[in-house]
This record gives structure tokens, C-alpha cells and sequence, in this order.
């Protein structure tokens, strides 16, 4: 029993001549809790004091676990090796080795680096925190989750302000908000993209594609606002669902539970609908123009388009799938509905009466195709001319011819 005491006051020696702040109060310095062995020794010339197995130091109200420490006394860091956490609630840092400096309190963490609370996970190959500040400098294979909101951000290097709820990320920045089904999850790309407001928003710049289900968008300036499920493009917008394209100054996309439920184009909006390949083998194209235009989507069909200020339709008629001509529709405003994907009734308005339309047979549609031809010209450069006031193909339409009435695809409307 005598000999026991004495190893054990040898050891206690040892560990308060090797770690003197073993019995003091933290007082923001950092102190050894445990260790299964330690012993001190001179680096070239620097102080070193080394712990090993079952490790755990305590700076604060955190506490840091490892295998193996390197505490240099004289630099003021310690070196942790071997399963690292650093537990400061509720945020946790853990890699495969952390270099934590005491008076800076700040880690270098590689390896498997992770540093999470309970909303986000940070994960990359290194990553340099910033205690004070509460800001991380993420690098390599970077990945920012919101696993409640199944959200993901990504990219090679990600800059972190977690209490602001602020990120940035830099070379091939990803975002993905997942579907339930995972099929229509929102896929953003750009050379430059941040998440603000705490994920409430993000914004791409840059080059910047967009992916959902069968919708897709190219832009220079994107904005997706989460919780009003609201999607805007700027900068030489450019859209496609399916067979449609789309065009103007501005495009919304509004969604509801994550499904996409309307678009907006706005300033010089244009819509181009390829033809159904099986009502025609020909390359035609469907076209719709306005200041804007409103395309609804129902049970991932579109519903009903809304033209609103210079409205203008230039749309292909077919009958028991024969080919009869082309309707053109000019007026203020234009309504269509659809039925099974295809287009069921249309309604012009305007004030004064100045809505016209006339349906050019085959036989008569030689100028209509030139006329057209230059307006798909037109979409696909990007290139939007200045408006010219119109010349009628026909003569007003009386009071009494422009109303909101709905009429059918091939029905003349004078």
C-alpha cells in the first residue's frame, strides 16, 4: 500500500512539474483535464509537453478530446492528434488533427474536418476556424448542410459567418434544395454564390444555371428567396420548360411545396413553343410576345398563359392532326387555357377596340412565315429590338368583338 502512495505521488510530481496549469481555474487559458501519460522535452530548443491516450483539455467552456497532444509552451498552441473534438455548445469542431492556439482561439483543422451545431454541418479537407469571430475558412471538397431544410452548398473553397448565418462560396459553387422524391430537386450553379438571412436567401452571380425537373434557366444574376418559394432572374434571363422558351428583362418562378406552379417573364417578354412533333414532323414554332407574360402550371402541365400590354400570338392550327394554317392574335391583353397540354380556348381584349386577328390558311401564310422566321430570329440571338407601333392586319375590331370572351384556336377575330 506504501509503495502505491508513493508511485502516485511521483506521478502527481511529475505532472505538476510538466503541466503547471493542471490545478488552476481556466480563466481563459487553456488546462489539462486527463491524461493516460505525459512527459515534457525540448524540440530544438522549443518546450514541449506531450500527452497521451484519453486526452482532455479545457479552455473555458470548451473541451477538447484526442489521442495524442503536443502542447509548445512557448508558442502557445497544442497540436492534437487522433479522433479530435472540440466541444463548445452547441457547436462542434472534430478532424483527424487540430491545431488549437490559445490566445488567438483559433483551430486549423485537417482531415475529415467538420465543424457542426444543430442546423449545419461544414465538412471539407481543411478548415481554419475563427473562435472570436465565429467564422470559417472552408477548403477542399467543401460542404455547407441544412439537413432539416435538405439544403446543400458546396464548393471548393466556402467562407462561413455561422452566427450571421452568412456564407460565400468560390470556385464551382453548387446549391441543391432536395425534393422529397429527390426527381425535381433545385439544382443552382455560378461562378459566385452566397447564403444570407440564415438560408432564408441565396444568391448566384455569374454564369449561372438552374436546373428543376423538366425547368431550366440561364442568367447572370440569380435570387432564390426560400420561404416565399421564389425564384428571379436577371441579367439576359433565358428559360426552358419542355417544348417552351422564354425571354425577357426579368423571370420569376413561383413554387408551392418545392413544385413549380407559374413564371413570370417581364419587360419585352417572349415565348417560343415548339410544335408537337406528333402533329408535325416540320420544325414550327408557336409565338407568344408582351411586356409580360404569365404561364400557370398545374399538375406539372401548363394551365393557362396571361399576356399582358402588346400582347401578340402567332399559333399553328391543327385539326384530326391536319395542318390548317396559322392564327395571329394582336391586342392589350391575351388569355389562353389548355386542356391536356394543349391549347383550349384564347380571349383578346383591348381599349380603345384595337384587338385584331386573322387566320392564315397554307396557301396564304408566305409573308406571315417571313414575319415570323425574324421574330424566332430574333429570340434565339437574344437580341430584342425596340418596339415599332403596329400596323393592323385588319381593320379594329368593334366594342362589341373585343371582349373577354373565350374563343377557339382558328376562330377569326374581327
Amino acid at each position: 500500500m506504501a509503495k502505491n502512495k508513493i508511485v502516485v505521488a511521483i506521478v502527481a510530481l511529475v505532472l505538476y512539474i510538466v503541466c503547471p496549469s493542471l490545478h488552476a481555474q481556466t480563466g481563459g487559458r487553456l488546462v489539462l483535464v486527463r491524461a493516460d501519460s505525459a512527459r515534457g522535452f525540448l524540440d530544438q530548443g522549443r518546450q514541449v509537453r506531450e500527452l497521451i491516450g484519453g486526452v482532455e483539455f479545457q479552455q473555458d467552456s470548451s473541451h477538447m478530446y484526442c489521442q495524442k497532444a503536443r502542447q509548445y509552451v512557448d508558442e502557445g498552441y497544442v497540436h492534437f492528434t487522433g479522433a479530435v473534438r472540440i466541444v463548445s455548445p452547441p457547436r462542434q469542431l472534430l478532424a483527424d488533427e487540430i491545431f488549437h492556439y490559445e490566445q488567438r482561439r483559433e483551430q486549423i483543422a485537417r482531415g475529415h474536418a467538420r465543424l457542426m451545431d444543430r442546423v449545419r454541418t461544414l465538412d471539407a479537407q481543411s478548415l481554419h476556424y475563427f473562435e472570436i469571430a465565429d467564422r470559417a475558412l472552408a477548403d477542399g471538397n467543401a460542404l455547407l448542410q441544412d439537413p432539416e431544410e435538405r439544403v446543400t452548398l458546396r464548393g471548393q473553397r466556402i467562407e462561413y459567418l455561422r452566427g450571421k448565418g452568412y456564407a460565400s462560396v468560390e470556385r464551382r459553387p453548387v446549391f441543391v434544395r432536395q425534393d422529397s422524391s429527390a426527381k425535381d430537386s433545385l439544382v443552382i450553379r455560378s461562378r459566385i454564390m452566397e447564403m444570407l438571412d440564415d438560408g432564408k436567401r441565396v444568391q448566384a452571380r455569374d454564369s449561372v444555371t438552374m436546373v428543376q425537373g423538366s425547368t431550366s434557366a440561364q442568367c447572370g444574376l440569380l435570387r432564390y428567396l426560400r420561404e416565399e418559394e421564389k425564384i428571379t432572374l436577371v441579367e439576359q434571363p433565358r428559360a426552358q420548360r419542355d417544348e417552351d422558351r422564354m425571354r425577357g428583362i426579368e423571370i420569376d418562378l413561383y413554387m408551392k411545396e418545392r413544385t413549380l406552379t407559374g413564371i413570370e417573364i417581364r419587360g419585352q417578354a417572349m415565348v417560343l413553343t415548339r410544335v408537337d412533333t406528333l402533329l408535325s414532323q416540320d420544325l414550327m414554332h408557336d409565338f407568344l410576345s408582351g411586356e409580360k407574360i404569365y404561364v400557370g402550371v398545374k399538375n406539372n402541365q401548363v394551365d393557362s398563359v396571361y399576356v399582358k400590354d402588346r400582347a401578340t400570338s402567332y399559333y399553328h392550327l391543327f385539326e384530326d392532326k391536319k395542318y390548317k394554317g396559322i392564327n395571329k392574335v394582336l391586342g392589350d391583353e391575351l388569355g389562353m387555357s389548355f386542356r391536356d397540354g394543349k391549347v383550349h380556348r384564347v380571349a383578346v381584349t383591348s381599349s380603345p377596340a384595337a384587338s385584331n386577328g386573322i387566320f392564315f390558311p397554307r396557301s396564304q401564310q408566305v409573308a406571315l412565315a417571313k414575319e415570323l422566321d425574324a421574330l424566332l430570329e430574333q429570340f434565339r440571338s437574344g437580341v430584342i429590338a425596340p418596339q415599332q407601333p403596329r400596323k393592323k392586319d385588319v381593320g379594329p375590331v368593334d366594342d362589341e368583338r373585343t371582349s373577354t370572351k373565350m374563343r377557339k384556336p382558328g376562330q377569326n377575330i374581327r
